[in-house]
């Protein structure tokens, strides 16, 4: 059994009520570690389901879809544990691993931030399958340095374990992202600040990947001005600077603007990732935020 005076688990929900149950059972099946729900306003069962099979846990409720970063640091702030694991409700670990992860952690008290090997898998009639290790993952381990981790630019925010004592001095999530490289950003930070991510060799996070939460067609687009437009852009900004970023979003709106034409000539049609990706660069170019005045996201 893991101590719930040394971890935290952090589930940020949106709609996602075809995974929260078989999410929660499979984390509380052995372990007693504190875990809180942040919910960014679902609309669907999601919070019912958590009340009626998992009364102990506890739920922090946005009053709108704040995105990963705003819902994630809401529960940071409150965490009174060593360390914290961020998990995406599409996301699964062994007791064993998160284990073995955090007796890692603890032995090497400079890494700030930790992962596993991400493994693919296809997710039917509510059972996983098809599990399979991450390519990029597997070519890392190659340069191993060590036997029990490696040291890695790159922690999913998928399955992300913090060192509570190291994030509360560099800071949490940038709150300016809506979606999409915020774990890029924060991962960027720790190295800069002298702190190590680290991936734990023999471990396995299994990633669904893309069943987090039910999206309309409208909240896709959303996410598609985030995802491929500005958050890329914002995220230059705070890795290199204002300037280098404007360049960049020019180029990626000449890039978009020419895919969109010949996409158009083509097909007479205009995919949405492209013509969400056009504006999402522009507006990061004249200056627009990821959240608007009535902190409602943009997109």
């Amino acid at each position: 059994m893991i101590s719930n005076q040394i971890l935290s688990i952090i589930l940020v929900t949106y709609n996602s009520s075809e995974l929260i149950k078989s999410s929660l059972e499979a984390l509380k099946s052995n372990s007693n570690f504190k875990i809180y729900v942040d919910d960014n306003a679902s609309n669907d069962d999601t919070i019912s389901i958590i009340k009626k099979n998992f009364p102990d846990i506890e739920i922090l409720i946005s009053p709108k879809n704040m995105g990963f970063s705003r819902a994630n640091n809401m529960a940071l702030k409150i965490v009174k544990t060593k360390f914290s694991l961020i998990l995406n409700v599409d996301a699964r670990i062994t007791q064993e691993d998160i284990l073995k992860t955090l007796k890692i952690m603890e032995q090497n008290p400079n890494i700030a931030m930790a992962g596993n090997i991400v493994h693919n898998c296809k997710y039917e009639n509510n059972l996983i399958k098809d599990i399979v290790p991450c390519q990029k993952n597997l070519l890392q381990l190659n340069g191993l340095q060590n036997n029990e981790f490696y040291i890695n630019k790159f922690i999913t925010g998928a399955g992300m374990f913090l060192n509570m004592e190291i994030m509360k001095k560099i800071g949490f999530f940038d709150e300016g992202f809506f979606l999409y490289c915020e774990d890029n950003e924060i991962c960027k930070r720790v190295q800069k600040n002298g702190f190590q991510t680290a991936i734990i060799k023999d471990t396995a996070l299994i990633h669904i990947g893309g069943n987090s939460s039910k999206t309309t067609p409208q909240e896709m687009k959303k996410i598609y001005w985030h995802r491929f437009g500005w958050s890329k852009l914002y995220y230059s900004e705070k890795i290199y600077n204002k300037f280098i970023a404007n360049i960049k979003a020019i180029r990626m709106i000449i890039k978009f603007s020419l895919t969109i034409l010949f996409e158009y000539i083509k097909t007479q049609k205009i995919s949405a990732i492209h013509s969400q990706g056009l504006k999402g660069s522009f507006a990061y170019l004249i200056g627009l935020k990821a959240f608007d005045k009535s902190d409602n996201p943009r997109g």
